[in-house]
C-alpha cells in the first residue's frame, strides 16, 4: 500500500517539477500578477467580491478558493513565480494520494494504482498543474474527490446500520462539494458521480440517499452563491460550432470523442484548438471521435448490470466532461486540456480494473504508463516557461490560429516581428467576425501606440470598433469594445479631430456610463487638446470628466494622477 502511494506521487513529481522554474503565462496576467487586489483585499471580498478576482471589465469569472490560494501566495512569495508554481504542484499532489486513497477505498488496488498513475503523469494534466490560473481545477477535483470518498463511506456505515456517523459523513460530503463547486463551477459532476456511485456500487444500490442530497445541497448553494456574485448573469458566448440543439450535442460528443483520443494518444496538446472551423462538415475522420463518444455511451449503459464497476467508470468520465461539453452553457471551446483534468483518474482506473487481482500486471502496466507518460509531462512543461515558448510550441503543434499568432505579438520584442504576427492574425480571422475584430483592435492600437501613426491606425480601429459592436455576445459591450473606442478617441485627436474623438467616447460612456476608465480617457484627451490649443472648453470638459470619475471611483490611482495633472495645468 505505502508502495503504490509513494510511487505515483514519485510518478507526478517527476512529471511536473520542472513546472518550478516556469514564469507567468497567458491568463496568469489577467488573474494573478497583473491582479492587485490580491494584496489588498480582505478574505471576505475576495470570496464575496467578483471584482477582486480578475482585472477583466466583463467579470463573469467567480472562483473564490482560487482567488484565497492566489491572495495567500502573492503575500507569502510577492512577484516571484515560484512559490505560486510550487503551490500547484503540492495541490496535484494532494488530488493524485485523495485519487488513490477514493479509488482503493471504492474498487480496490489495482484500479487505484492505474488511476492514480494517469492522474499523476498524463500530459493532458499539464495545463492544469503548470498554468496558476488554472489552479481551480485543481480546487475541484480535490474535494470533489474527498466528497465522493465521503459519501461512499456514508453509504458503507448506513449498510452496517451505523447511523450517527453515516450522517456525519453525509454532511460532510456536502460540505466538500460546496468548496468543490467554490473552487471551479465545473465541480457540478459531484453530486451526479455520487448519484451513479449510489446506484451501480454502495451496498442496496439505492437510487436516493443522504449523501446524494447533501451533495446536491453543497453544490446548489456554491452555484447559488455564484449567481448572486455575478448579480444573477451566467455567461453565454456564441460558439463556432453550431446553437440548435441538435447540432450541440452532436458536438459535444465529438468535443469528448476527441478528449477520450487525447487520453489515448497524448501528442499535439495544445492551449488552443483551432475550433472555428468544427461546424464545417461530418464527412471523413471527423466521424471518429463521435463514435468513440457513442461507444462509451452505450458501454456505460450495457455494462450496468454485468460490469457495474466499469460502468460506474464510465459514467464517471461521461459526467465529469458534461460541465465542460456546451450542452449545459454554450461555450466557445468544446476542447480543452484543463477540462480533461477530471477525466482522468476514472480513465485510467478503467485500465487497472480489467487487473484487478492480478498486482504483478498492474504494477507493469503503472509502470509503463508512467515511462511514456512522465517524459511527455515534462516536455508539455518545458511549453509553459514563458509566453513565448507557449505560443511557440503552439504554432509548431499546428497550423496557428489567430490566437497564437497574437500570443507571439504579444511575446515579441522585435517590434516588426510583432507587427508581422499581428497582420497574420488578421488575415486568418473569418470575414466580419469577432475574432477579426479583436485582432484588427490589436493591430490599430499596435500602429497607434508604438509605430506613432494614427492616420494609418484610426481606419483599423474604426472597423474593428463596427465589428465588435455589430458582434456583440449577450447584446452588451464586449470587454475590448471600451478600449478600442479609448484608443480610436486618442488617436482621433492626435489628428485633430476633437470633435470625432469625443463623439466616439460620448457613445461609448452612454453604453457603459460605470466604467470610470472611459471618463478618465475622456479627461485626458480633453486635457491634452487644451495644453496644444488652449480652448477653456477643453479645459471644463477635462475637469467634468474627471469629477464623474472621482464620484464613481474616489480611490482609483488613474484619477488621482489625473486630478494632480490637472492641478497642475491649470495653476
Amino acid at each position: 500500500m505505502r508502495a503504490a502511494l509513494a510511487f505515483v506521487l514519485a510518478a507526478a513529481a517527476a512529471a511536473h517539477l520542472g513546472g518550478l522554474r516556469n514564469g507567468f503565462v497567458y491568463d496568469d496576467h489577467r488573474f494573478v500578477d497583473g491582479n492587485p487586489a490580491l494584496l489588498s483585499a480582505s478574505p471576505a471580498q475576495l470570496v464575496l467580491d467578483v471584482s477582486t478576482q480578475t482585472t477583466d471589465r466583463d467579470r463573469d469569472v467567480y472562483r473564490p478558493l482560487r482567488a484565497l490560494g492566489h491572495a495567500f501566495d502573492a503575500r507569502r512569495w510577492g512577484s516571484e513565480p515560484f512559490g505560486f508554481h510550487l503551490h500547484s504542484l503540492l495541490a496535484h499532489l494532494a488530488c493524485v494520494a485523495v485519487g488513490w486513497g477514493c479509488l482503493r477505498r471504492m474498487l480496490g488496488e489495482a484500479p487505484a494504482l492505474l488511476g492514480a498513475t494517469v492522474l499523476a503523469a498524463h500530459p493532458l494534466g499539464v495545463e492544469v498543474v503548470g498554468w496558476i490560473s488554472s489552479r481551480g481545477d485543481e480546487y475541484a477535483l480535490l474535494f470533489g474527490l474527498l466528497a465522493l470518498w465521503a459519501a461512499a463511506e456514508a453509504e458503507a456505515r448506513r449498510a452496517a446500520r451505523s447511523r450517527g456517523g453515516a450522517a456525519l459523513l453525509a454532511v460532510a460530503a456536502g460540505g466538500l462539494a460546496l468548496l468543490a463547486v467554490l473552487g471551479k463551477e465545473s465541480a457540478i459532476w459531484v453530486p451526479l458521480v455520487v448519484a451513479a456511485h449510489a446506484v451501480l456500487l454502495a451496498p442496496g444500490r439505492r437510487r436516493w440517499t443522504a449523501a446524494l442530497t447533501a451533495t446536491l445541497a453543497g453544490a446548489g448553494l456554491a452555484l447559488a452563491l455564484r449567481q448572486w456574485a455575478l448579480s444573477g448573469s451566467s455567461p453565454v458566448q456564441t460558439a463556432p460550432h453550431g446553437g440548435h440543439l441538435a447540432a450541440q450535442a452532436g458536438w459535444a460528443l465529438n468535443g469528448l470523442g476527441r478528449t477520450l483520443l487525447h487520453l489515448v494518444w497524448p501528442v499535439g496538446l495544445r492551449i488552443d484548438y483551432p475550433q472555428e472551423s468544427w461546424g464545417s462538415g461530418w464527412s471523413g475522420w471527423w466521424q471518429l471521435p463521435t463514435l468513440l463518444a457513442l461507444a462509451a455511451i452505450g458501454g456505460a449503459v450495457a455494462w450496468r448490470r454485468r460490469r457495474p464497476e466499469a460502468a460506474f467508470l464510465l459514467a464517471w468520465i461521461l459526467l465529469a466532461d458534461l460541465p465542460s461539453s456546451s450542452l449545459l452553457v454554450t461555450l466557445r471551446s468544446l476542447l480543452t486540456d484543463r477540462a480533461a483534468y477530471p477525466l482522468l483518474l476514472p480513465a485510467g482506473a478503467l485500465v487497472g480494473l480489467a487487473l484487478a487481482g492480478r498486482p504483478r500486471a498492474a504494477w507493469l502496466a503503472a509502470g509503463s504508463a508512467a515511462l511514456v507518460l512522465v517524459p511527455l509531462a515534462a516536455v508539455r512543461t518545458r511549453d509553459l516557461e514563458s509566453d513565448l515558448t507557449l505560443w511557440r510550441a503552439e504554432l509548431r503543434h499546428g497550423p496557428g490560429t489567430v490566437q497564437t499568432h497574437l500570443g507571439l505579438a504579444a511575446a515579441a520584442v522585435d517590434l516588426d516581428e510583432r507587427e508581422t504576427q499581428l497582420r497574420t492574425a488578421v488575415a486568418l480571422a473569418p470575414a466580419d467576425s469577432r475574432l477579426l475584430g479583436a485582432a484588427l483592435a490589436r493591430l490599430g492600437d499596435f500602429r497607434l501606440r508604438l509605430r506613432s501613426d494614427p492616420a494609418a491606425a484610426v481606419p483599423i480601429l474604426e472597423r474593428s470598433l463596427d465589428l465588435q459592436r455589430r458582434t456583440r455576445e449577450r447584446q452588451a459591450p464586449g470587454s475590448d469594445e471600451a478600449a478600442t473606442a479609448a484608443a480610436l478617441a486618442e488617436g482621433l485627436s492626435w489628428m485633430g479631430r476633437g470633435e470625432d474623438a469625443e463623439r466616439v467616447l460620448g457613445l461609448a460612456i452612454a453604453e457603459q456610463p460605470r466604467l470610470v476608465a472611459l471618463h478618465v480617457k475622456r479627461a485626458s484627451l480633453a486635457l491634452w487638446r487644451w495644453e496644444h490649443d488652449g480652448s477653456a472648453a477643453d479645459l471644463e470638459a477635462a475637469r467634468q470628466a474627471l469629477a464623474t470619475g472621482r464620484a464613481l471611483a474616489p480611490d482609483d490611482p488613474l484619477v488621482a494622477a489625473l486630478g494632480q495633472q490637472l492641478e497642475q495645468a491649470s495653476r
